[in-house]
């Protein structure tokens, strides 16, 4: 007969108890990360330009391919998410959940399959390699929070510019109140010739608003690249790209254009904007 020695617990004790599967596989292999990134980037919305290389940078991973190209068809609407998919069916997704700066969520549709992570991997290492910076979830809700007061900060820039242009492209006249193009000689409302001190008024309501615009596309550009909204970021050289393309930027018109162009009806005081709309 086989002798089998029993192990028991010193009294008073408890028998040991086994380690869960998650402690076990932890202790074999580190965790690699989540299924999701959380990223901000240097730029004030997702742009063409971005989206390229992110798109490029996916697409070297193995195959994948843009499953639907949103705001691509309509020109002027923001794009609010993105979506790759690879040849075996799986799919990356990015979402857009903050402007000015950017700031996106990217992560898989579905199991975070080794192939999907491959490519979000792919998807961080470019957005990275464009001055993004990761973003753990406990400071996602304070950096949205900083987010919508940027916006509503960008939108009151932008609204500068809108009611700025008025002085850059037309002059007015105190006679009629009919607005003409900025270098006629006639009033296109009462036919009027413009005095000396007309064209001194004018030029001075010209060069205010070149300094208030100037002011505003200033401040898009500090809002966009993200200055001030995180410390030690962006670094200097991710924030001189979108500075020196000025994306923000409102072309000024040619002045020596004497075309009589039907300018936009207002007050002098209170020239035309446009109407603000939500996000």
């Amino acid at each position: 007969m086989k002798t089998v020695t029993a192990r028991t617990p010193v009294r008073g004790g408890q028998p040991p108890r086994p380690m869960p599967l998650a402690n076990r596989a932890l202790a074999r292999k580190p965790w690699v990360g989540r299924s999701y990134a959380h990223l901000v980037l240097p730029v004030p919305h997702l742009d063409d330009r971005l989206r390229d290389l992110l798109d490029e940078a996916v697409a070297e991973a193995g195959g994948w391919q843009v499953l639907d190209d949103e705001g691509d068809a309509d020109a002027g609407l923001p794009v609010l998410r993105r979506r790759w998919r690879h040849p075996a069916g799986d799919c990356l997704l990015l979402v857009v959940v903050g402007w000015y700066p950017l700031v996106v969520t990217i992560g898989p549709e579905g199991s975070p399959a080794l192939r999907k992570r491959r490519g979000q991997r792919r998807l961080v290492e470019a957005a990275q390699a464009a001055g993004g910076l990761t973003l753990p979830d406990a400071d996602l809700d304070r950096v949205l929070t900083q987010c919508r007061l940027r916006w509503e900060q960008a939108l009151a820039a932008r609204q500068v510019i809108e009611e700025q242009r008025t002085w850059l492209e037309c002059r007015f006249c105190e006679g009629c109140g009919a607005w003409s193009a900025y270098g006629v000689l006639h009033c296109r409302g009462c036919s009027r010739r413009f005095a000396p001190a007309d064209d001194a008024d004018r030029d001075e309501r010209g060069r205010v608003a070149a300094e208030e615009t100037a002011r505003a596309e200033e401040r898009l550009a500090e809002l966009g690249s993200g200055e001030g909204l995180l410390p030690d970021w962006p670094a200097p050289s991710a924030s001189a790209g979108p500075r020196a393309d000025r994306p923000n930027r409102v072309d000024r018109p040619d002045r020596s254009d004497q075309a009589d162009r039907r300018p936009r009806r207002g007050h002098p005081e209170h020239p035309p904007v446009p109407r603000r709309t939500s996000r």
